[in-house]
C-alpha cells in the first residue's frame, strides 16, 4: 500500500495530498507544477493529537524506516523474489515498539518541515541491518532456505523516514496518536530524549522548476514520473544532483496511433570491465545456454540488456528483461519523436543497472555452470538509452509489436502501486 501525505505548495502554501511516490507536484490552486528531488529518504509524520497542557514543543519524535520494494536473490539454483512492505523502528534497545503496523498505510501522513515544533531523535540503526532483518523474515528468503547466496539486490525500492510522536506524562511516555502508554521513563529514555534535536532545515525537500532548461517550455510527465518529457524540443530530462539532466532517448513508431509506448533502459555493458565473459551477445547467448544458433553477426554484436524502466511485479520485471534481452536482434533503433501517449518511467536507470545480474541469472538455462559465476562478475554500465518500444493492446494484455514480448495489463496496473 502507498503512504498518503500532505505536503506544502512551495510557491503558494496551500495543502496538496500526495502518494509516497510522487515526485511531479501539481498544485490545483496556483497550478504551478514542481519536481521533488530525489537522493535522499523523505520524512513524514503521523499526525499527533496533544492532550491539554502539551503543546507541539513538548513532542519528541521516534524514527522509523519504512521499506517498500521487491529483492531480488539468486540462491542454490534458483532465482528467488519478493515485494516487501515494512517500517521498522531505526533505535536500538527492546523496550519501543518494533513497528508502526498499518497505521502509515492507514492514516494521512505529514511532509515534515522546519515549522513542525517538537525535538527529532536521530536513527542510530544502519538501514543494511533494517533491510537484512526485513530479508530474513521474508518467506522465500528464511534461514532453512538451503543453498549459497551468490547475489542479492534491491530493486524499485521506497526509503522514507516515518516519526512517531511521543510526549512524557508523569513517569510514563505515551504515543501521541493513540494516547497509549509504550514505556516507562527510566536511564532508557533519557538516553534516547537527550540524542534528540530540533528539526533541520536541510531536511526539507526541495523542488525544481518544471521549465525545460533548453527551450523553456512546460516539461510534462505523470506525478510518479522520473523523467520529464519537452514535446516542443523532443528532449527528456531526468533529475541528477538537484538539477535538470538530458537523456539519451529515442522511440520506435508504432504500427496504429492506439499503440502504448512503454520505457526500457538499453544498457550497453562497458568492454573494459571485468567481465571477459560478456562482451557481445554472443556471449550472452553461450554463457545462458540458449537454444539457438550462434551467427556470426552475433559474435561482433556488442551486448546490451534490456530491462524495464518502469515497476513491475518481480516475476514479470525478470521475465520482461530476460526475454526482450533475447530477442535485441529484432528490436529497431529508436529516434527522438513525439509520444501520443507513453507510460511513465518510474524506475531510474543506475536500479535498472543494479537488477542486470538477476536477468542475466533469470535467462539462464545451465544455472550450475553460472550461478557460481555471478560473484565475480562486473556488469557495469558504458551506456544507458532511454527507449520507447509500442505496444499493442489486445485486451487483457498489451504486446510488443516486434518480438511479441508479453506484459499482462492488469500487472502494469498493479506495478504503479509498487
Amino acid at each position: 500500500m502507498e503512504l498518503v501525505v500532505e505536503q506544502s505548495c512551495p510557491s503558494c502554501g496551500a495543502p496538496i495530498v500526495l502518494h509516497e511516490a510522487d515526485r511531479l507536484v501539481s498544485c490545483p490552486y496556483c497550478d504551478v507544477n514542481h519536481y521533488m528531488v530525489g537522493g535522499g529518504a523523505l520524512r513524514f509524520l503521523l499526525r499527533a493529537g496533544c492532550p491539554a497542557g502539551i503543546g507541539a514543543e513538548d513532542l519528541v519524535y521516534l524514527p522509523f524506516i519504512r521499506f517498500k520494494g521487491c529483492i531480488y536473490q539468486c540462491q542454490g539454483n534458483e532465482v528467488r523474489h519478493a515485494i516487501i512492505d515494512t517500517t521498522r523502528i531505526a533505535l536500538r534497545g527492546d523496550r519501543l515498539p518494533i513497528s508502526l503496523g498499518l497505521r502509515p498505510q492507514a492514516m494521512q501522513l505529514v511532509q515534515a518541515t522546519a515549522a513542525i515544533g517538537g525535538r527529532f531523535v536521530p536513527r542510530q540503526v544502519k538501514l543494511e541491518g533494517i533491510f537484512s532483518q526485513a530479508v530474513r523474515m521474508t518467506a522465500p528468503f528464511r534461514p532453512e532456505k538451503t543453498g549459497q547466496v551468490r547475489h542479492r539486490a534491491f530493486i524499485g525500492e521506497t526509503v522514507s523516514r516515518v516519526y512517531l510522536p511521543v510526549f512524557e506524562k508523569d513517569d510514563m511516555v505515551v504515543d501521541a496518536v493513540t494516547h497509549l502508554e509504550i514505556m516507562r521513563k527510566g536511564s532508557d529514555w533519557d538516553e534516547i530524549a537527550a540524542t534528540a534535536v530540533p528539526f533541520r532545515r536541510h531536511w526539507e525537500p526541495k523542488f525544481l522548476s518544471t521549465l525545460c532548461p533548453r527551450c523553456g517550455a512546460p516539461l510534462h510527465g505523470e506525478p510518479d514520473a522520473l523523467v520529464l518529457q519537452c514535446r516542443n524540443c523532443e528532449t527528456m530530462w531526468e533529475e541528477s544532483d538537484g538539477r535538470f539532466s538530458a537523456l539519451e532517448w529515442g522511440r520506435v513508431p508504432g504500427a496504429s496511433e492506439t499503440d502504448l509506448e512503454v520505457p526500457f533502459w538499453k544498457i550497453a555493458v562497458r568492454q573494459d570491465a571485468g567481465s571477459p565473459l560478456l562482451h557481445t551477445f554472443a556471449d550472452f547467448l553461450r554463457l545462458t545456454g540458449q537454444p539457438v544458433v550462434i551467427r556470426a553477426e552475433d559474435e561482433s554484436r556488442p551486448l546490451s540488456f534490456w530491462v524495464p524502466a518502469f515497476k513491475l511485479q518481480p516475476a514479470a520485471f525478470l521475465q520482461t528483461a530476460h526475454y526482450l534481452t533475447v530477442s535485441q536482434k529484432r528490436i529497431a533503433d529508436g529516434e527522438p519523436g513525439p509520444l501520443p501517449a507513453a507510460y511513465p518511467v518510474n524506475l531510474p536507470r543506475r536500479e535498472a543497472v543494479e537488477a542486470l545480474k538477476s536477468v542475466l541469472a533469470e535467462a539462464a538455462l545451465t544455472r550450475k555452470q553460472l550461478f557460481p559465476l555471478l560473484p565475480s562478475l562486473d556488469l557495469q554500465a558504458a551506456s544507458a538509452t532511454l527507449v520507447y518500444l509500442p505496444f499493442r493492446d489486445a485486451g487483457h494484455d498489451l504486446i510488443e509489436r516486434q518480438t511479441s514480448v508479453t506484459i499482462a495489463a492488469a500487472t502494469l496496473r498493479f506495478g504503479r502501486r509498487l
